[in-house]
Parts: C-alpha cells; structure tokens; sequence
C-alpha cells in the first residue's frame, strides 16, 4: 500500500483537512468504480478492485484519529503493537480504573441520566486527549514514548465511548 498522505496529496500531519479529504475520496473512488473497467477485461477490474481497496484503506487511516496518528508514529520508526502497547502514564491509569468503575456503576444501575452526563464528561476528556496528540505530534522536540502514551490515552477513549454507547443502546432496548 502506497503512504495514505501521498494518495490523497495531503501534507503528512495530524491535523487534516476532513472536506478536503472527503472530496479526493469521492473523486478516487470514482475514478476506480468497476463500471469504468467493463470493457477492459478482467485484469484491468482486477487491478481497480486492487488499487481501490488501497484507497479505501488509505481514506480508512486518514479519516480516523486513532490510525491516522499511530500511522505518523510508525513513518517516524515508533513501534506500535494495538494489541500490547498501554500507557506508561500512572496517573492515566487511575483515572481509566475511575472512570470504568463510573460507567459500570452507572449501568449497573441502569442509570440513564449519568450514564448521559459520563457520556458529556467523557466526550470532552477525548477532545482533550486528541489536542495532546496533536501537540504531541506536531512538537519534534518530543520523545517518541511521550506521542506513543499519548495516541494510546486518544484509544483508550475511543474504546471507551464505544462501550459506553454500546450501554446506552442495550439500556434503551430493554425499557
């Protein structure tokens, strides 16, 4: 797979520019569209599919915070493993424990309403962790390990927004 900034003839950085992004996409996509390839035989759709599946991927990584900055740590020689990689920070730690005890609590409960005000808090507290990424990313003074503990707090945010959207959508089926 070609480098997705070079796909989309976009300046390597954190910070993209989402309608810019979104319109090269439309473009490639329909420049790729197997429709255009019906009379070039099967290697040439072949090799559509191929290329689009690689646009697809590429829009995939940009479009996405979480991959988009893991994607920039790994240009720069950072290994990234999703799977093993946590963050190193212990404050950062306790306050994961806090807040899954708060929604676990919260659900438990069966409590809508602060499940919707966790959900409020939690959403400002992954602003806050994607701008520490982009700092973090944008500063080439700072260590590799400082961006890495930070792009893992942004999925650890991610990750938890998910399951707590998850809970609300099993709380309001079961009323």
């Amino acid at each position: 797979m070609n480098d997705p900034f070079e796909q989309f003839d976009l300046p390597v950085a954190f910070e993209v520019d989402r309608p810019q992004l979104d319109e090269r996409f439309r473009r490639l996509q329909a420049e790729l569209h197997p429709d255009r390839f019906v009379r070039q035989g099967d290697q040439a759709r072949r090799m559509a599919a191929s290329v689009a599946a690689d646009v697809n991927e590429a829009y995939a990584i940009l479009a996405d915070d979480y991959r988009r900055a893991v994607h920039l740590l790994e240009r720069t020689g950072v290994d990234f493993d999703p799977e093993r990689d946590t963050s190193q920070n212990i404050e950062f730690i306790a306050a994961q424990i806090e807040w899954r005890e708060r929604l676990e609590e919260a659900a438990a409960a069966r409590d809508s309403e602060a499940l919707e005000v966790a959900g409020g808090e939690l959403e400002q507290a992954r602003a806050a962790a994607r701008a520490k990424v982009a700092q973090a990313l944008k500063d080439p003074e700072a260590p590799a390990e400082d961006a890495k503990d930070r792009v893992l707090e942004l999925r650890f945010f991610d990750r938890l927004l998910d399951e707590m959207k998850r809970t609300r959508r099993n709380l309001a089926a079961a009323e």
